[in-house]
């Protein structure tokens, strides 16, 4: 049996204590980046909830507020408050009075469509954060959906005139009104319908998600 002196001893203890020391430095980075990673991971996740609940609050506020401005009613109040916009402008002295009655309630839409410019305005602010996180079909839902304020407006510009078609005149009404014609559905309403889907199927489930959590 050999013996061992102190020296070879004490060689042995540095070697195991310069193994033990790189252990200690590998498990150290490995801690270290297995941490980041789960950190990085949970604020990924934070991220995607907050911009899912900030998507779904937008699209179902712009979805009312496509209703109101949708409204097949046009309010006796609307119009009085309409017809007061429209005295005050230059040309409505020379405006004939058959042009009148669909000047006003022109512009009773107009009025809808500048009261809800803030509904407007924050769903159009989640189209850049919404292809990084959720892709490409949510962001054109999102845009689609938002397009359907402008075509109201088209439609408000063209149902002020005389002289439309009845095929073109049908389709100004039904974006003008959420009513549906007889055998016949809206397609605007069917539009939308398709829009609030595709966005619901992006960003429900990972609220749900975290609820589950």
């Amino acid at each position: 049996m050999t013996a061992y002196g102190p020296a070879e001893i004490g060689s042995v203890l540095q070697g195991v204590g310069a193994l033990a020391g790189a252990f200690a430095v590998g498990f150290a980075a490995w801690l270290a980046s297995n941490t980041f990673e789960q950190w990085r991971k949970q604020k990924l996740s934070e991220r995607h909830i907050e911009q899912a609940e900030r998507i779904l609050t937008a699209t179902y506020k712009a979805r009312r507020a496509l209703e109101r401005v949708r409204n097949p009613m046009m309010w006796a109040h609307e119009l009085h408050a309409a017809r007061e916009h429209l005295e005050t402008q230059d040309f409505w002295a020379s405006t004939p009075e058959n042009r009148r009655q669909k000047m006003v309630t022109a512009q009773g839409y107009y009025n809808r469509l500048n009261a809800v410019l803030d509904e407007r305005r924050a769903l159009d602010e989640c189209l850049p954060i919404s292809r990084a996180l959720f892709g490409e079909p949510l962001e054109q839902a999102l845009e689609t959906l938002h397009t359907q304020f402008h075509l109201v407006s088209i439609a408000v510009d063209a149902n002020s005139w005389d002289g439309n078609d009845r095929e073109f005149q049908r389709s100004i009404s039904e974006d003008l009104s959420s009513l549906s014609g007889v055998g016949k559905a809206n397609k605007m309403n069917g539009v939308i319908a398709e829009q609030i889907k595709v966005i619901e199927d992006a960003c429900v489930p990972v609220l749900r998600l975290e609820g589950g959590n």
